[in-house]
């Protein structure tokens, strides 16, 4: 994560900001900074990259909250990751993994003209491409596990076995665009319309995803909260033993680095955050109410803090 910015310092907003004013601070930047106003503008284009991913993380109350607590490893570096909704690549952007594309389904060849056009004032029709052959679409449909860490896939399109290399981090309602296997090229076209893969994954038992984050939660006893222990927590790399401090509170998050979500640049893997729940135990037997009463009294006389 070094040489990020500060989210906040990004969008020239306070830490108490409130979502309205993190709203308009983006829109002002975006505007600003938007490639379709400063084309060929290298360093306009890198901040506009930056600008999405400050806005993607502070516009989401889960995020902002893990980012304030953790900084940039709380929400898996955001622009680290293509996958993320407003990473590095832009919230509109593809990304080309050696003739497969990954990028944002807006529905069709024009949806991009007219969501710039609706938001930025800008873009149109005149920026489509020339007549082409048609566009297929399709789906496939993963296991957890193999959206975090990639697969290959075979899809069948008009007859034809086709192979489709899925990368490691891909998420739930995101497509592959495989290009030139769509409709042939009509006649006098420019050439083959593009295969959409649309990608499905099926949900975990115990594990939830955001972006290039794990979460899932454990169950432990009041005793274990007060005295500490170990428990075994279930990763998409396998079981892993954590240490629970003395003294932890319900709800304390753990951090278990390098267990989440590959990254598309460095091969780095953002974090699996475990959240701590504390049972409250029930039908207790009369020695177990005996042994609490003892304590609950032993506080109220000062012995316990």
């Amino acid at each position: 994560m070094a040489g990020k910015r500060d989210y906040y310092e990004v969008l020239g907003v306070s830490k108490s900001a409130s979502d309205d004013e993190i709203k308009k601070a983006y829109r002002k930047l975006a505007v600003k900074y938007h490639p379709d106003k400063n084309p060929g503008d290298k360093e306009a284009e890198a901040k506009f990259k930056e600008i999405n991913e400050a806005h993607d993380v502070l516009a989401d109350k889960q995020k902002r909250a893990r980012y304030d607590q953790f900084g940039h490893a709380g929400v898996g570096g955001a622009g680290g990751n293509p996958f993320s909704g407003g990473g590095a690549g832009g919230p509109f952007g593809g990304f080309d993994f050696g003739g497969q594309t990954f990028n944002f389904d807006f529905g069709g060849g024009g949806a991009f003209d007219d969501i710039l056009g609706s938001i930025f004032g800008f873009g149109g029709p005149g920026s489509r491409r020339p007549r082409r052959g048609a566009d297929y679409q399709t789906s496939v449909t993963l296991d957890f596990e193999e959206a975090i860490f990639g697969t290959t896939k075979k899809v069948s399109v008009n007859g034809t076995e086709l192979k489709v290399k899925i990368p490691a981090g891909i998420d739930d309602g995101m497509s592959i665009r495989l290009r030139g296997k769509g409709g042939p090229a009509p006649e006098g076209g420019a050439e083959p319309g593009d295969l959409y893969v649309r990608v499905r994954v099926k949900s975990h038992k115990h594990l939830t995803r955001e972006g290039a984050i794990i979460l899932s939660e454990e169950k432990i006893s009041m005793v274990d909260a007060a005295l500490g222990c170990e428990i075994e927590v279930e990763t998409v790399d396998g079981t892993v033993t954590m240490k629970v401090p003395a003294g932890t509170q319900a709800g304390t998050p753990f951090k278990l680095s390098g267990h989440g979500v590959p990254f598309r640049n460095d091969g780095d893997r953002g974090p699996h955050i475990v959240t701590v729940i504390v049972e409250t135990p029930r039908n207790l037997s009369r020695k177990q109410k005996e042994l609490l009463e003892e304590f609950r009294n032993a506080k109220k006389r000062g012995l316990f803090r």
